[in-house]
């Protein structure tokens, strides 16, 4: 049987002469301009797509592989061998195609031209054609997959299972791209009609939330892990959201902090001179809670607070570095994770499945400044406790809902979250805090319904408070403020987490 054709039509060519040469004494090469200029210039037996055809390249090169010739000896199968023959149309067995490298494109200062020229039309038609007609044609979407296939092909053993895997990654390829050219042109629309998200290159996690759970980790084209592990077990899917939950404090932290993430939630923050007071106050929060939780710091690991965490259970830390004493300290359990911070940008969408579709918002990067509190006690907020309530209303953000925090300055002395009523946040928030309450400033993520929760910080000793406001008994919370000698402030927005 004589040979079938192989075209080659690669904007990466990375691999290919290597490739081309192993498996040249299997097929006729037919390839692009470019591609076929690089594997004559390789002494690899090639013939152009113009030369086939008998149709030049045109439109600057828009139109190129488009060509009954090419499509259907692509698309023919057995069952066409008839009609083929007479229309003088050659059957391939092989397809080498990637693509326009359109999100490295928009992934850099460009224009709307630059990204337009760099959609692929031809590949995508080629991939999608050959991962179609798997059966007979050998489709190849990646570099990386060029030595297995050529080894398969000089072995004699390309199987059907072979075929499908690379039919499957060529149509997974060519979606992904699609989509990134979808989201591009609809960037300007926050809600666009269609909503579609392409991610790859899952990362094993140990477990999900539960170790029956399996769980991975899947990246935009092109991205890494927003952290990078230098020590310790494999990270879990709740490692990396409690690092998520980090990352959001650090977002509103300039100052040298600490975050104790327990259950996706603060159960201490503070911010301080250096990193070792900051642990020292977040630590002094809740030290019940702390056990096992995960560490964040927005400054590098020091020895002193090496030896201090060493001392305790922690599942995880993540900073941007180690200093080297305090790396060689904390190494010393075996289990522990070490993580440093890659780079990474906050998710401008927060998406979540439910049955049926998903749920999109835009992800709550909303901060409050001074100018957004409107004082609706008789006692304003003096210029420090203005401050402080700011404070306070950046963490209880990062709190799962209903949520109360209790702090001083730029410390937190307690922090009631998750429960099912605001009463029940702000009791849980006072207890922690204990006697510390005198004299501290409270926020809350939502409204109060009723007065009891005003009350209730009143009795503590609680001196200003910071809610959203909107409760159709509001007059009744700032009557009971205004009878306490408390300040309160609203914020107008609410700040409910889920």
């Amino acid at each position: 049987m004589e040979r079938k054709h192989g075209i080659i039509s690669v904007f990466d060519k990375t691999g290919i002469v290597e490739f081309c040469r192993s498996i040249s004494s299997y097929f006729n090469l037919i390839s692009t301009g470019k591609t076929a200029n690089l594997l004559e210039a390789s002494s690899i037996p090639v013939r152009t797509i113009s030369n086939l055809t008998g149709f030049p390249e045109i439109l600057d090169g828009r139109v190129k592989t488009l060509h009954p010739k090419i499509m259907a000896g692509i698309l023919g199968t057995s069952a066409h061998s008839s009609e083929m023959e007479k229309m003088e149309i050659h059957p391939f067995g092989l397809v080498v195609v990637n693509l326009y490298p359109f999100e490295q494109v928009i992934s850099k200062p460009h224009d709307l031209m630059d990204a337009i020229e760099n959609i692929d039309i031809g590949g995508v038609t080629l991939l999608r054609a050959a991962a179609k007609n798997f059966h007979e044609v050998i489709v190849v979407s990646s570099p990386e997959d060029y030595t297995r296939v050529s080894d398969a092909i000089t072995n004699n053993e390309v199987n059907l299972d072979l075929r499908r895997e690379l039919a499957k990654k060529a149509f997974f390829h060519t979606s992904k791209y699609d989509i990134a050219i979808s989201r591009y042109l609809s960037s300007e629309d926050q809600f666009p009609s269609s909503f579609v998200l392409g991610f790859e290159n899952p990362q094993a996690l140990r477990y999900g939330e539960n170790p029956h759970q399996e769980a991975k980790y899947y990246l935009q084209h092109g991205q890494e892990p927003f952290y990078r592990q230098i020590h310790g077990k494999a990270v879990s899917l709740n490692n990396l959201v409690d690092f998520y939950t980090v990352v959001g404090l650090f977002s509103e932290s300039t100052e040298p902090s600490c975050a104790i993430i327990k259950h996706t939630s603060p159960c201490g923050f503070a911010s301080a001179e250096d990193v070792e007071t900051a642990f020292d106050h977040a630590f002094d929060t809740d030290n019940l809670s702390a056990f096992g939780s995960i560490m964040g710091f927005n400054r590098p690991i020091t020895e002193g607070v090496a030896k201090k965490l060493s001392a305790m259970f922690v599942d995880g830390i993540i900073a941007p570095e180690y200093e080297e004493r305090a790396f060689e300290i904390l190494a010393k359990k075996k289990k522990i994770i070490l993580c440093a911070f890659g780079n990474y940008e906050r998710p401008e969408l927060s998406i979540r499945l439910v049955p049926n579709g998903i749920l999109v918002q835009p992800t709550d990067t909303r901060i409050l400044s001074e100018e957004d509190l409107q004082v609706v006690t008789k006692r304003a907020p003096t210029p420090q406790e203005l401050k402080d309530l700011l404070f306070a209303w950046k963490v209880v953000k990062y709190a799962k809902s209903n949520a109360a925090v209790i702090s001083t300055g730029t410390r937190t002395l307690g922090i009631g979250m998750g429960q099912t009523s605001r009463i029940a946040a702000v009791e849980s928030a006072l207890a922690r805090a204990g006697e510390r309450s005198e004299g501290a400033v409270m926020s809350s993520d939502a409204f109060f319904p009723y007065r009891d929760s005003i009350d209730a910080a009143a009795q503590r000793g609680v001196k200003a408070i910071i809610a959203p406001g909107g409760s159709i008994r509001d007059s009744q919370s700032i009557a009971a403020a205004d009878e306490a000698g408390i300040a309160m402030v609203w914020s107008g927005i609410r700040a409910f987490l889920h």
